[in-house]
């Protein structure tokens, strides 16, 4: 390559762009946090984290030996080797208030670069809420006791459903003995031409009938003992798998549960052949709209599986709070990071594929992750002829910013063949 190495732009600056020294220190607003510190900063902590996060690193003590025997980390990061002792005690004293607002922020980058993207009419957001926790040892963390012989965190979580991305954007980290319910007020937010999808745990009659007040729209999943008093009946439609299509009243007078307002009540099959009741306060859409919509409410299940499969939070590298919850976030950002990656060069591919592409070229040239992210899996080829990235390849970027492009084959011409 014709570039100086010192000139070549490192995917793990790309990644980290969005979140450069500056503007963490900014998001954090900690006074005198590194004061006394010599070398390991909290922002050192935090980019090494993330590259735990992206390689799935099992310990404390891989990570410090991936630093001291991989040089392109050192250069990057200008350390040449941190102890596990060091890393244990950072994540311990660090609070995790910290990454949560950096977290937030990433939220909204990745909100205003998606803002048009919606899933049908007359629908400004399609939130999901639900939460998934993550089991430990009572013993190790007593701090997160939640049954007599368990302990576990619990992350409650909102996400914004697009047409192509599942996007976190609001999360709140307790122990697990916090129920569901618990957590509605600071997950749902009066919101116009919103809608809220959440299953049974959610069901809180008195908080319905605030939400139809405030004209705050909801779908959920009905409760099998749930007393309902129908109003009036649709005319079903079999054939788009609506069986049921009612107005109801929920609960009753003698327990003092009935509800002031009025829902609809709509009964369709799952892909199992299994009758769902949905009850929802929007009546300005079709039955099947509202059924299709409530399909959606899978995403967010979508989503902790892939956090568990693909990251780091279902073990821990610390037993304090602050160490698990910190992980948890930074495990939160790492996601965020890596669709903003997607979302920058308009690849449509998987997830999945970015993070694996982080994997090969995080310390490698950002030319070089490029040309691995866009590569088709299969393909005929005489062999590799040079290619100047020195003069082709920021225009090459640059396209891919702009929208311009969307894959290598929407090129002019293919940098891999000349």
């Amino acid at each position: 390559m014709d570039k100086d190495k010192d000139s070549i732009k490192f995917t793990i600056k790309e990644l980290l762009e969005v979140i450069n020294e500056e503007k963490f220190y900014d998001l954090i607003n900690v006074k005198d946090i590194d004061k006394y510190v010599k070398k390991f900063t909290a922002y050192k902590f935090f980019q090494l984290m993330i590259v735990a996060q992206i390689n799935q690193m099992e310990s404390l003590t891989r990570i410090s030996q991936k630093l001291k025997n991989t040089e392109e980390m050192q250069k990057n990061f200008l350390i040449n080797e941190i102890s596990t002792s060091q890393l244990s005690r950072k994540q311990r004293i660090l609070t995790p208030e910290m990454f949560e607002r950096i977290f937030h922020y990433l939220v909204r980058v990745i909100l205003a670069r998606t803002k048009k993207q919606s899933i049908i009419r007359n629908i400004g957001k399609l939130y999901v809420i639900d939460s998934s926790t993550m089991s430990m040892c009572l013993s190790q963390y007593p701090w997160a006791s939640f049954r007599k012989t368990k302990a576990g965190v619990r992350l409650h979580l909102r996400v914004v459903v697009t047409k192509n991305e599942i996007i976190p954007d609001k999360a709140i980290l307790l122990p697990a003995k916090h129920a569901d319910r618990t957590q509605m007020d600071e997950l749902v937010e009066i919101e116009p031409d919103a809608i809220y999808l959440f299953d049974r745990g959610y069901v809180d009659y008195k908080k319905f009938d605030h939400y139809c007040l405030k004209n705050l729209r909801f779908i959920t999943r009905l409760k099998k003992n749930a007393e309902i008093e129908v109003l009036n009946l649709q005319a079903p439609d079999p054939e788009k798998l609506i069986f049921k299509d009612a107005e109801v009243y929920l609960g009753n007078h003698v327990n003092g549960t009935k509800m002031q307002h009025s829902l609809r009540l709509i009964e369709t099959k799952d892909q199992d052949g299994k009758t769902v009741t949905i009850v929802t306060n929007c009546f300005d859409l079709t039955a099947k709209e509202i059924a299709d919509l409530y399909r959606y409410r899978w995403k967010i299940e979508i989503f902790f599986k892939w956090m568990k499969q693909h990251l780091k939070i279902k073990t821990f590298y610390g037993k304090s709070e602050n160490a698990v919850y910190n992980q948890i976030w930074i495990a939160l950002i790492t996601y965020c990071l890596q669709l903003l990656m997607k979302l920058k060069y308009h690849y449509e591919g998987s997830l999945l594929n970015v993070q694996r592409c982080l994997v090969d070229c995080l310390f490698k040239g950002l030319n070089v992750f490029i040309i691995s992210l866009f590569r088709k899996p299969k393909r005929t080829s005489k062999g590799r002829r040079p290619f100047h990235w020195d003069r082709e390849f920021d225009f090459i970027v640059q396209q891919f910013e702009v929208g311009e492009v969307s894959h290598l084959d929407d090129l002019t011409y293919d940098p891999l063949f000349l």
